[in-house]
């Protein structure tokens, strides 16, 4: 028999010190959240040690896992306790040392890197894996590469200075934001998930949205915008709603690779949704070295632009194929929901408190876990019992570990870059081959992020693609906001860009139907999220840059493009289907929309009124059938409404 029963004494020790562990590192950062994080190196070993001793001690506890692994795994934990202990221990001797590498900093480094990358195989993926053993490859045979990749090479002692030693590598930025931020907002959405607040926000938008045409739809749109600025997983963000909005959408008349799609599309974007966008916009902000309010205030507008897209195409679909809203007997009750408005509190103060009061990073995630939780307990719907704070601690724990493993990883790859010098003669030679022009640079940067972006989570992908490609962007004078910006949004967005699309898949599995249709239909849809990266590079005013007059302008005239957008992939213009013709027609009027310009607004909306009057009078002659309208049921009064 090679795996143990779940209910053996190993696995039961396994479990609870699992438990127990991941309530000590839930403690420890919120003790460092409010009276200040330790210096040095000792805050971010402490926390990767927390997060290896606790994904192995997961590893070990699995059903599934065979006993050789549990004994591998066990090795594993040991090794990375005594790494991270290590240099926490001799952070001190190390900064005095000038360079100089002993034969304990080889042993003790190669032990914890071997950890990190067995941890990585089996929590990031054998992507990451296989991309951080290249670029080590690479930093080790640099003389034998031709060209401008060839370098002098990186000895054992070198590479382990790089990556183990200095702030560089696996103790870097990446890293250092994982520890401070991310850990805290992590614990935040495993807490606003346990205490209902999710739930809340679900039924917020299924209220609000849920009577209209094709009301289900529409709801998954706003129901993952919530969930997914949380979560921080597009295929965590489908598996937490879709299970409520496919099955609905389905009973609504969405056929069932429609649903899968739009549950993928909108669960993708959440992590560009403001305020909390997935915790990467906090490595951004370090990364950039500004505020992490600025990052969300820049994001604020694209990511509405990318759900008003959403928003538009599902209801066009539901226009053409006459699908009706929800019942009002289905739809949570509107006084039930204005009761308990308080719930909204803890997203409230969050925004306050840092675009108003200014107040640190760590300290806000503190103040609104401890608001979530105290509202909470004044919620008569929810208790927090023992099996509740159980599921909030171990939830927490195992959402910090594949983002901190994956700044490792990443922390590793930087090294290497800083010491083979890669990094900047790839923006070098981008910059080389773009030849000036802006849109060659961007365009070959979307490939590359696309292509990183699928099988790797969004943290890892944009953590390489920023030390790799975003220095030639920013070289080429964009704004370095745009330049972060555009590399995060393509890989997010890579997450429903077939043939590896991950949030499509995982929708497909929920709705039953086939993987490869739903997530063509799922690129259809979030087509918008292709665009809007050029839409803000080309126009800084889409990112909060310039005056209030330019910001509200180019904020108007992009909704017309989106909508216009929207028509393309539908085929559904005002009220009418329309040809391929048409379609070109559109989609030239949505690109000169996207275009800054009076010339080309212009242009964009004239082509649009156009369409409007010919077919108004089409219609009026008989030549032209509006799609069949379905008027929006009106809910039949009751007494609790």
């Amino acid at each position: 028999m090679d795996t143990l029963d779940r209910k053996s004494g190993p696995v039961r020790i396994a479990e609870a010190a699992f438990l127990i562990i991941s309530i000590a590192f839930i403690l420890f950062h919120m003790y460092t959240a409010l009276f200040g994080a330790f210096p040095g190196v000792v805050q971010k070993g402490i926390h990767l040690g927390f997060v290896l001793v606790l994904f192995f001690l997961g590893e070990i506890s699995a059903k599934e896992t065979p006993i050789p692994l549990r004994i591998l795994f066990g090795i594993a934990l040991v090794g990375g306790v005594l790494g991270c202990g290590y240099y926490v221990l001799v952070d001190e001797q190390l900064q005095n040392r000038l360079g100089i590498i002993t034969q304990s900093d080889i042993i003790f480094g190669i032990l914890l890197l071997v950890v990190i990358f067995i941890a990585a195989q089996r929590c990031v993926g054998n992507a990451m894996v296989i991309v951080t053993l290249a670029f080590i490859a690479y930093g080790f045979l640099g003389p034998h590469f031709p060209g401008f990749l060839a370098h002098q090479g990186l000895n054992l002692r070198r590479f382990i200075n790089l990556v183990f030693i200095t702030s560089d590598g696996v103790w870097g930025t990446p890293l250092y934001a994982s520890a401070l931020y991310i850990v805290l907002f992590v614990i935040l959405g495993a807490v606003l998930q346990e205490t209902g607040v999710g739930d809340y926000l679900t039924d917020l938008a299924t209220c609000a949205f849920g009577k209209y045409r094709g009301g289900p739809a529409k709801v998954s749109v706003v129901a993952s915008g919530f969930f997914g600025s949380i979560s921080g997983s597009p295929v965590a963000n489908v598996i937490g709603t879709g299970t409520f909005t496919i099955p609905l959408m389905k009973r609504n008349g969405f056929s069932p690779e429609y649903a899968g799609a739009v549950e993928a599309a909108a669960s993708t974007g959440g992590q560009i949704m403001p305020p909390i966008m997935g915790a990467t916009a906090f490595i951004i902000a370090e990364m950039l070295g500004v505020p992490y309010f600025e990052i969300v205030v820049a994001a604020l507008i694209p990511a509405v632009l990318y759900y008003v897209a959403l928003l538009v195409a599902v209801d066009m679909n539901a226009m053409k194929n006459g699908l009706r809203g929800v019942s009002a007997a289905e739809l949570p009750k509107f006084r039930e929901l204005v009761k308990r408005i308080y719930l909204i509190a803890p997203l409230v103060f969050l925004v306050l408190a840092l675009g108003v009061f200014k107040l640190p990073i760590a300290r806000t995630g503190f103040y609104t876990i401890l608001i979530t939780i105290g509202i909470t307990l004044l919620d008569s719907k929810v208790k927090l019992t023992w099996e509740r704070w159980k599921a909030i601690f171990i939830g927490a724990a195992k959402g910090v570990i594949p983002v901190a493993v994956a700044c490792a990883m990443a922390g590793i790859i930087s090294g290497v870059i800083v010491g083979s010098g890669i990094g900047f003669k790839l923006s070098s030679s981008l910059i080389e081959i773009a030849d000036g022009r802006m849109i060659v640079l961007l365009v070959l940067t979307m490939v590359v992020c696309l292509i990183m972006g699928m099988g790797v989570p969004t943290t890892a992908a944009y953590l390489v693609l920023a030390i790799l490609v975003a220095p030639a962007l920013v070289g080429m004078g964009l704004e370095p906001k745009a330049a972060h910006l555009f590399i995060f949004y393509f890989g997010i967005i890579s997450a429903v860009t077939p043939p590896v699309a991950l949030a499509a898949y995982a929708g497909a599995g929920i709705a039953k139907c086939s993987p490869s249709k739903t997530g063509f239909a799922a690129f259809r849809l979030a087509i918008s999220g292709f665009l809007l990266p050029y839409m803000f590079t080309y126009n800084n005013e889409l990112l909060m840059i310039g005056s209030w007059y330019d910001i509200l302008l180019a904020a108007l005239t992009s909704v017309i493009g989106v909508y216009c957008l929207a028509g393309v992939v539908e085929g559904v213009i005002f009220k009418w289907k329309i040809p391929v013709w048409e379609r070109v027609l559109l989609m030239g009027a949505a690109l000169s929309l996207i275009k800054p310009g009076i010339i080309t607004d212009i242009l964009g909306i004239g082509i649009l009124v156009l369409l409007y009057l010919w077919h108004s009078i089409r219609t009026k002659y008989g030549k032209d059938v509006p799609c069949t309208h379905v008027p929006d049921p009106v809910p039949t009064p009751q007494k609790e409404i």
